[in-house]
């Protein structure tokens, strides 16, 4: 079952979506629904939808202001607006697909399914990649996904992990970045005994290339690494990020 979310501040608009999936689109589940920026950010940082219908223009700024504010985006988006001047800012953002309104039942049944099929064989690669890591632990090298195929890397290489929407960005020990087709949180479950630690909602750091730690006073304060990076560190992370240092 596909899980959508519909994000428009028109209800008019929500009930369309709302229609066309009931009468057209075979194995879908409403899971939420928003109808401002404010709501919409939230309802996404608590579920977990495939695809997001997010209209651009709303009372309190646009749906490319949601998409802003969430450090990760495991989700497919489908924008729909009555403004066409949207669209190259929304191929910016990876949109899925690009519908105008008033909404045409035909363009929105084909957009759903090209998003269908391309969720289908993402889940595929998935699953073919979480086989790859299943039951590995401390170990020297790892594949990782990327536009080209899979390159092997050492662990140890591995400086740091940064967020960068659903992708993440791997900053190895020559300078070379690798930008990889999984989110972070793959990578902080994968490590999790290779001595690489969290410290901020965008950010996975191998211990093994801090250089130094600097207190900035209330908050986490921040960590140096070997690349000469400076990264932050959340305050709920910093007592393990000190005690694994140690």
């Amino acid at each position: 079952m596909i899980k959508v979310v519909i994000i428009d501040d028109e209800i008019s608009g929500r009930n369309v979506i709302r229609q066309y999936l009931s009468l057209y689109c075979e194995n879908v589940e409403i899971i939420g629904e928003a109808d401002s920026v404010k709501s919409g950010t939230e309802l996404l940082t608590n579920e977990s939808p495939d695809i997001v219908f997010l209209d651009i223009q709303m009372q309190d700024g646009t749906g490319f202001n949601i998409l802003e504010a969430l450090p990760e985006r495991n989700f497919k988006v489908i924008f729909v607006t009555s403004f066409d001047q949207f669209a190259l800012k929304a191929i910016k953002f990876c949109a899925a697909d690009y519908i105008l309104k008033p909404v045409d039942p035909d363009e929105f049944v084909e957009a759903v399914e090209r998003v269908q099929a391309d969720l289908e064989k993402q889940n595929l690669a998935d699953n073919r990649i979480d086989e790859m890591l299943t039951n590995m632990s401390n170990f020297s090298k790892v594949g990782l996904p990327t536009a080209d195929g899979v390159k092997f890397v050492k662990v140890d290489d591995i400086v740091r992990c940064e967020a960068d929407g659903s992708y993440t960005t791997v900053f190895m020990n020559d300078g070379d970045k690798i930008l990889i087709s999984k989110n972070l949180k793959t990578y902080e479950e994968l490590f999790v005994d290779n001595k690489f630690l969290r410290v901020h909602k965008s950010h996975l750091i191998n211990i093994s290339h801090v250089d130094k730690y600097v207190n900035s006073g209330g908050d986490g304060g921040s960590v140096v690494m070997s690349d000469g990076s400076t990264v932050e560190v959340s305050r709920r992370k910093k007592d393990e990020l000190l005690a694994l240092m140690k």
